[in-house]
């Protein structure tokens, strides 16, 4: 019997195994100017990092611009013709024109600004509430809130910030966390696992829907649902933390029980469509929440310490920030009683950012009403815009920055002038033009050249940091 073809497969076979072994060791990307992705052969069974595939640019019309555009031609229409508003007061929309109300340059603005500082178009001192709210924080606690996209997915960026922030004013625990992840694996300050829960998000809910809060979602269960959230030993502020806690709406009871190391405690919810807390008290490394009963309306669990800075990471994948005009301020009343923000930073931009579009006037109109509407629900808080990250494309065999990021930061700054609160030009602040080139060479930032991974968050996260106290040292 001839086997000549046999061992002529089994050579093909095996060529074919060892050229794709040795292109798993080659650095493509980085030969390649990333004209080619690395490829790893073993990556499914040996994967050195949960990876995330984010999504394209955007080249669809934006619904929720769309949206807004539609609201602030009917509200004209509305007046023009009647005189009076008609909108619910959760609903409210700030149109156009009175979003654009021009606020007085303080003696602060006078003064050339320099690339990474932070600029405020404010009337009072610059931070002057976060300031405050720091000379206390060895007695009681100071909460940051970083509301954005999938760019701060994973906790990436607001991680760094937080470890700086407590490592200067302590506390201990990563504050907010939302019921569901899709990526758990991905963020690396906790350990989550949960079951038996649906997500609602701000982008997409209908206009009846008014559990609208900062955190841009909520959680619904199906009935027999439960979360665990794990400490880590990424740093000493991880761990463990002293204070677990959750937020529900019972719209017909409920009852959740509470599970901290080795104890647990069950809590009945009465019927009821206002916010109602539960925590326990106690140094733990382990928090699991259970419940089974179907409908129950879960708007966030807390990871804390009594004093300190907590910084809780909001990220809604896509999310432009625009919905946040429509937040809910009774709701957010309610949660505000049990959990206030001292400092609200801002982080949005991106997937509203096209590389055909060079006028931002509508985004920058419609964020200007999310920024006045979380002023207005949040007045003990102040706010930080932050301008995009640079955004960078292929232009032959380089990497260039998008020619529309210009006309977006542009955009950005001038919703903060107009709202009167604080912005920081991440870009600039990145190295300006281009920047995301070099972020890409240093292994900062994937190789869509829009999302940063860890390492390239924990830069971008000291670099505001750094400009954040610069303000606090004055």
């Amino acid at each position: 019997m001839n086997d000549t073809p046999s061992r002529n497969l089994i050579t093909i076979i095996g060529l074919a195994t060892a050229t794709l072994i040795a292109l798993s060791a080659l650095p493509l990307s980085k030969l390649t100017g990333n004209i080619l992705k690395d490829f790893d052969l073993f990556e499914d069974l040996f994967p050195a990092e949960y990876t995330v595939v984010f999504e394209a640019d955007v080249v669809a019309p934006n619904p929720e611009l769309s949206q807004f555009l539609v609201e602030t031609t009917a509200k004209k229409d509305t007046e023009i013709s009647s005189g009076c508003e008609g909108a619910e007061e959760t609903e409210a929309v700030p149109s156009a024109t009175e979003s654009s109300s021009q606020y007085p340059v303080s003696s602060s603005q006078n003064y050339t600004v320099i690339a990474g500082d932070i600029e405020n178009y404010g009337e009072s001192n610059s931070l002057a509430k976060l300031r405050t709210a720091l000379s206390q924080s060895s007695s009681k606690q100071v909460r940051i809130a970083v509301a954005g996209d999938s760019f701060i997915e994973g906790d990436i960026l607001t991680q760094d910030l937080r470890e700086l922030f407590q490592n200067r004013y302590g506390g201990s625990g990563v504050g907010f966390m939302s019921m569901h992840s899709d990526f758990p694996g991905f963020r690396k300050t906790v350990r989550q696992t949960d079951k038996g829960w649906t997500m609602r998000d701000i982008r997409t809910m209908r206009g009846s829907d008014t559990i609208r809060a900062l955190s841009g979602d909520y959680a619904i269960s199906n009935g027999k649902a439960s979360t665990t959230f794990k400490g880590v030993d990424r740093s000493e502020h991880t761990s463990q933390w002293t204070r677990s806690s959750a937020m529900f709406i019972a719209p017909n009871g409920s009852s959740v029980r509470l599970g901290i190391d080795g104890f647990s405690q069950d809590f009945a919810l009465p019927a009821s469509r206002e916010v109602q807390s539960v925590a326990l008290n106690g140094a733990t490394s382990k928090f699991r929440i259970e419940t089974s009963t179907p409908g129950i309306i879960a708007l966030g669990a807390f990871l804390d310490s009594d004093a300190g800075v907590q910084v809780d990471c909001m990220s809604v994948r896509g999310n432009t920030g625009i919905n946040h005009r429509k937040l809910n301020s009774s709701l957010t009343a309610s949660m505000r009683a049990n959990i206030d923000y001292d400092l609200i930073i801002m982080e949005y931009g991106v997937n509203a950012l096209s590389a055909k579009q060079s006028d931002y006037t509508v985004y920058m109109q419609a964020l200007t009403a999310s920024v006045n509407r979380i002023k207005e629900v949040y007045p003990n808080a102040d706010i930080i815009l932050m301008g995009i990250a640079d955004r960078g494309h292929k232009e032959g065999g380089a990497v260039r920055s998008l020619r529309t990021c210009d006309a977006m930061v542009k955009a950005q700054r001038e919703a903060a002038r107009r709202c009167g609160i604080h912005f920081w030009d991440t870009r600039a602040a990145m190295g300006g033009a281009d920047a995301c080139a070099d972020w890409r060479k240093r292994s900062l930032m994937n190789a869509d050249y829009t999302h940063l991974n860890h390492k390239g968050g924990g830069e971008l996260a000291r670099l505001l940091f750094d400009a954040i106290t610069k303000v606090l040292d004055e």
